[in-house]
């Protein structure tokens, strides 16, 4: 019996020494929170990387669901509601959509504010037969180029007989008849949100803006950022063969020119990019091809892109712009032009982009952030002298700040940030105020 004591005590300890040593790798290793939860965690491996379809890239970013009395902005931190949306749209078979209204704001206002329906917006209006693609849906592919930023979807009856495609800049409304499908898996999708913020849209001279009806609470986040040598991207970038390769540095620039056809600058300075591919000269003829083409160059890049959105899509200038994402809320001061920046010209293509990226998170001690409602923004712009006419666009988004004494780690704060004139600041270097609930 005193040896069977003595077994089980030294199993005992045995196990407290083991879950002290585990205990100790976990709260050590910056990767410790679980990959399953979506706040746009990357992996450096190039299987994952290969493994980021295009319709997760070109995706909507915000999930607007309105029930019987208000909106809500909702958003769930363990599954993408955006993204299984989509999924559950792609066994639905819709039928090539059909004009219902154009330029009547009116009518817009009532479409976007329709009880019991979910809406799924992009940052950025694509073309209908892109949509199509994306969601491999005949129907929608034959669909011509008329553009969208919002998908309507009535959860009111089990059945879902039509869906809506709406643009804000025309204020465009288009309606798809809709069979095989069913609002059950939707409505469930709904329920499972735990972020739950309550918005209003209205429509203001420069679009649709959403607005946040009380103060609301964002938890800040921290992440480990990874960088790579010039020459990873040149080898990655350029052939194989980089004998030809041409290298020159003035004051911390380094420019690399593989012959005639392509050219790296790098600027250790900022860790700004820039490939100007010289013999890319087609320009896309479609939208859709745009699109594609784009997310390819995005890829190509070899930068980690689960977290990255397709922000701004400019037909006419052939611009492409994409930023990271973090629980839905894009990333701002990453740089001036997001994180990448793609465009086409007959002189050939260009892409800008950062050597930092998101890679884990990591421990943060701070406490979550209380931001003022979107009217109280507004007020505060009025009172140092900005109408609300001269606002283009606003967001919540997270300002990326690197921290002083590590400069592997960025912390992400949320804030408010406004565009005017063209610029995108946050909100108190617009109005030196604070953009948070005292």
């Amino acid at each position: 019996m005193k040896f069977s004591r003595l077994i089980v005590q030294l199993l005992l300890v045995v196990a407290v020494i083991t879950s002290v040593v585990l205990s100790f790798f976990i709260w050590t290793n910056t990767a410790r929170y679980q990959r399953g939860r979506d706040v746009d965690v990357t992996s450096s491996t190039d299987s994952n990387k290969s493994e980021i379809p295009m319709n997760q890239v070109i995706s909507p970013t915000s999930v607007i669901w309105h029930d019987k009395n208000d909106q809500h902005l909702i958003y769930n931190s363990n599954e993408n509601i955006s993204l299984s949306i989509q999924k559950v749209m792609e066994d639905w078979k819709i039928s090539e959509p059909k004009s219902v209204s154009k330029k009547d704001g009116a009518y817009y206002q009532k479409v976007i504010q329709a009880k019991n329906t979910i809406q799924l917006v992009y940052p950025t209006a694509i073309s209908i037969s892109s949509f199509g693609y994306l969601l491999n849906n005949d129907g929608l592919k034959k669909s011509n180029s008329h553009q969208f930023n919002r998908i309507l979807i009535n959860l009111k009856n089990k059945k879902i007989k039509n869906i809506y495609l709406a643009n804000d800049n025309n204020y465009a409304v288009y309606q798809a008849k809709v069979k095989n499908s069913s609002s059950n898996p939707i409505s469930k999708l709904v329920k499972q949100a735990n972020i739950n913020l309550k918005i209003r849209l209205n429509i203001m001279k420069h679009g649709i803006f959403t607005f946040y009806s009380n103060p609301i609470k964002l938890q800040s986040y921290s992440y480990v950022v990874t960088g790579k040598k010039d020459s990873e991207y040149t080898s990655a970038l350029f052939d194989s063969n980089t004998g030809g390769l041409v290298t020159s540095e003035d004051n911390n620039v380094y420019t690399y020119n593989y012959g005639e056809s392509k050219r790296l600058v790098s600027d250790h300075n900022t860790e700004e990019l820039t490939l100007d591919d010289y013999t890319d000269t087609s320009v896309p003829k479609s939208q859709l091809a745009f699109l594609q083409r784009g997310y390819q160059k995005v890829v190509n890049l070899q930068n980690p892109v689960s977290n990255l959105r397709l922000y701004r899509a400019d037909w006419k200038k052939k611009n492409l712009t994409f930023r990271e994402y973090v629980e839905g809320f894009p990333i701002f001061k990453k740089s001036q032009f997001g994180s990448v920046r793609i465009n086409f010209s007959r002189k050939g293509s260009t892409e800008k982009f950062l050597n930092k990226n998101l890679e884990v998170p990591v421990p943060s001690n701070q406490t979550a952030t209380k931001l003022k409602s979107t009217t109280a923004i507004f007020k505060g712009l009025q009172r140092v002298g900005y109408s609300p006419n001269d606002v283009q666009d606003v967001e919540v988004g997270y300002q990326w700040e690197e921290e002083t004494d590590n400069e592997k780690v960025v912390d992400l704060k949320p804030t408010y940030y406004i565009r005017i004139g063209n610029h995108w600041k946050p909100y108190n270097e617009w109005t030196n105020e604070s953009a948070e609930e005292e």
